[in-house]
């Protein structure tokens, strides 16, 4: 059975545990909605909100580049 746990905070500040759970999203305005999403839940933790950013616009580039990579 798998569960959805919560992650770590380790986990939050870590741009690749970021960039796995943006690649989910298959276009831009996919992508902004998730971002959009974790900011207003994190936005006062600010080692969190720069793995966010950094994971971003890693996904960016992917997807401008036509990457559409699932994990």
């Amino acid at each position: 059975m798998m569960t959805d746990s919560k992650p770590l905070n380790s986990d939050l500040i870590d741009k690749l545990y970021w960039v796995r759970k943006f690649r989910m999203a298959k276009n831009e305005q996919t992508l902004a909605f998730m971002v959009s999403k974790v900011t207003d839940n994190y936005h006062s933790h600010t080692a969190i909100m720069a793995a966010i950013y950094l994971a971003e616009c890693q996904r960016e580039r992917e997807l401008a580049q036509g990457r559409l990579l699932e994990h």
